[in-house]
């Protein structure tokens, strides 16, 4: 099904225009929840917080309330939690991967130390489920906790399973679908949910966000082979060096290139010694990053079918140019020249 008739804007973020006041009352909100922690915490937080992430979540979130009936607070809560949820896995996995650099700003691993870094993760992720119960939706609350708890697992089974030759690719599908996507799919059925949306409608967002939430994570690993930290913000190559089997690592194993397909499987199981530099050369490499993308493009594709269903709005708009820009961030991969949202 073609999706012709949505508009290609084709400009940086011109998808969350539509949202940029109520946006900043997010942001307004993260900023208050910092306050309510005490002082020997505080400033940890304010330095945490002044990151400025991208937004992806919560923008799913109030571009999903304008869609099925208007923004309310509750949407604004819900998408500051969201965002403050993301923000403590973030930490999380920095500490994992040994990164010092995030949204070009040193990571709280770099600046405190690992230790002190997870218990501020800690600490952050249980004020957004402070947050959370403020809500009053028993239905949202059960699904947030799901999802929360799918995100936990899902770094768990990732973590578990490095270097693991024999992990397969819907392996990685589902851990993904775990540690990614289960936010941008909570970020739309939970703003349906505060909506007050029937159960079908609630679904069908849900099924829309995790396709959102796994294409995005092929481009992220995409990335992480292919980008430069300066451009990203943040550090990358961790993946390769840790371990993680990601969608490219999957196809360069299964490359017609037998001594490539070799060198990579060797690489997994004898835990490192693969040659990045020399692989990203090669045809091999390329054509698995064609591969991961047309997967990812694939599932932008079906997530725009879901906006059938909801009634035209700029808001649908604005959610049909969110899958859009994700297609040319993907597409920019191929050509070796990876941009950002």
């Amino acid at each position: 099904m073609s999706f012709l008739f949505f508009s290609k804007l084709h400009h940086h973020r011109q998808h969350l225009r539509l949202i940029r006041s109520e946006l900043q009352r997010v942001r307004a909100k993260i900023a208050n929840q910092v306050e309510g922690f005490g002082p020997h915490v505080r400033s940890y937080m304010t330095e945490i917080c002044m990151g400025r992430g991208k937004m992806i979540r919560p923008g799913l979130v109030l571009l999903t309330a304008a869609a099925t009936g208007g923004i309310k607070e509750e949407h604004i809560s819900f998408a500051a939690l969201l965002e403050m949820l993301h923000m403590a896995s973030l930490i999380h996995d920095d500490v994992l991967d040994k990164a010092d650099m995030r949204r070009d700003r040193p990571t709280p691993n770099a600046l405190w130390g690992n230790e002190l870094a997870v218990l501020l993760g800690d600490t952050l992720l249980a004020q957004a489920m402070v947050l959370g119960t403020r809500l009053g939706n028993e239905k949202f609350s059960q699904r947030m906790a799901l999802s929360t708890r799918d995100l936990c697992e899902g770094e768990v089974e990732q973590s578990t399973r490095l270097w693991d030759v024999h992990m397969t690719r819907a392996d990685y599908y589902e851990i993904i679908r775990k540690k990614t996507a289960s936010l941008f799919a909570i970020a739309m059925s939970g703003a349906a949910l505060l909506q007050g949306m029937n159960d079908e409608m609630v679904e069908h967002l849900n099924r829309m966000g995790t396709l959102l939430g796994i294409s995005y994570q092929i481009y992220d690993d995409c990335l992480d082979l292919l980008g430069i930290d300066d451009q990203a913000g943040k550090t990358l190559g961790t993946d390769v060096q840790k371990g993680k089997l990601t969608l490219p690592i999957f196809f360069l194993m299964e490359s017609d290139d037998d001594k490539i397909a070799v060198e990579v499987r060797e690489a997994v199981e004898n835990r490192g010694g693969l040659n990045l530099v020399n692989i990203r050369r090669t045809e091999s490499f390329r054509t698995a990053m064609q591969l991961s993308v047309k997967e990812a493009l694939s599932r932008n594709e079906e997530a725009r079918e879901v906006l059938w269903i909801l009634p035209e709005s700029p808001a649908r708009e604005a959610l049909a140019e969110t899958t859009y820009r994700l297609d040319e961030m993907l597409q920019d991969c191929c050509n070796g020249h990876p941009t950002h949202l």
